[in-house]
């Protein structure tokens, strides 16, 4: 593949996306993403009135970007920022690993003690999730999960007001075959008489049940069994290549778990993100990039067509990236224009 030409665009997601985004949201049986219609119309809405207008309360705005083969229109990949994840009426609750160390003088031996306490937030972070990259694309040297995952953050520098200070993503733990979890089959169905996909549908719209029902006081993890102490914080085979992803932005395990399947929560300031701080604005210009062109997220917007982005290779020297034409003519902009500009790692 010519490095210089784009394939996919990166854009995002439209009411008219829904059919093609329910189809990527069952593949991966996104817990962000709808699988229903209906759902996911309701999410489309709110997501074009996010993108059109910056939405005062942080908590009602949703972004979704798709990437579209060029040639087709095509979607094969998806991912989301929430633009908040915990209000009053609906706190981000997480349990926090932590612990305490106990010395005996008389016996000269010294423990500590991991446990987990629950923990809430009223005013949570934003939240990036929902990447999906169809079975067909996976894999593949396009890298099409690298560049929706990269693309969040370049609109997250570019309108950073939008955004929380702090930025997290809930990582999916290894899946069971029964849709069970070992951690909540063993401690979250004993505290509040749910089944794990029960409390899942249902957190979806209320959670009042977790501050209600879960302890105040702290379990220790060395009372659990070996099989759900050593499922804690664990990272799912699909959601690998994510965590790389977050890990190069410079996100890290924050020490914090999901209360329902004990995935990991990873986070990071939103100014000291990778990605944020090698954000430029330069101008793009048609010509050859040559020898030196590094691997770029280049992006626009505008009120026609919205926010868009493709991955090419461009030169930039002093305000400007040297790009080739083809790189002009699907973003849809002039020579010259003020671009986004994000390398890739």
């Amino acid at each position: 593949m010519d490095p210089q030409t784009p394939i996919f665009m990166m854009r995002e997601a439209r009411p008219h996306d829904h059919r093609s985004l329910i189809r990527l949201a069952r593949e991966l049986g996104s817990t962000n993403l709808p699988t229903e219609a209906e759902e996911m119309r309701m999410l489309l809405e709110r997501v074009e009135a996010s993108f059109r207008h910056p939405v005062r309360d942080r908590s009602l705005a949703v972004y979704v970007f798709c990437v579209a083969e060029l040639a087709t229109g095509k979607i094969a990949a998806a991912s989301m920022i929430i633009g908040k994840h915990g209000t009053p009426a609906s706190p981000h609750y997480y349990l926090e690993l932590d612990s305490d160390e106990r010395y005996s003088h008389t016996l000269k031996k010294k423990f500590r003690h991991p446990f987990l306490r629950l923990r809430y937030s009223m005013d949570g972070p934003s939240e990036l999730g929902g990447l999906i990259v169809t079975s067909a694309m996976r894999g593949r040297p396009e890298q099409l999960g690298k560049q929706i995952s990269w693309l969040r953050f370049l609109y997250i520098a570019r309108h950073l007001r939008r955004f929380e200070k702090l930025i997290i993503a809930e990582i999916l733990p290894p899946q069971q075959s029964d849709h069970g979890n070992p951690f909540w089959d063993h401690y979250g169905r004993r505290v509040t008489g749910l089944s794990f996909r029960e409390a899942d549908r249902l957190s979806a719209r209320d959670k009042e049940f977790i501050r209600s029902l879960f302890p105040d006081s702290p379990l220790y993890t060395f009372l659990l069994p070996d099989e759900v102490r050593n499922s804690l914080a664990q990272i799912g085979e699909g959601s690998r290549g994510a965590v790389r992803l977050l890990e190069q932005a410079g996100m890290k395990f924050l020490n914090q778990i999901d209360p329902f399947d004990g995935g990991p929560y990873y986070g990071a300031l939103t100014e000291e993100l990778a990605p944020v701080r090698s954000y430029r604005r330069l101008h793009l210009k048609s010509g050859e990039p040559g020898d030196s062109a590094i691997d770029s997220l280049i992006g626009t917007e505008d009120d026609e067509r919205g926010f868009r982005a493709v991955r090419t290779a461009g030169t930039i020297n002093g305000t400007v990236i040297m790009v080739a034409s083809v790189v002009i003519d699907a973003l849809g902009i002039r020579d010259g224009a003020l671009v986004d500009v994000l390398p890739l790692p």
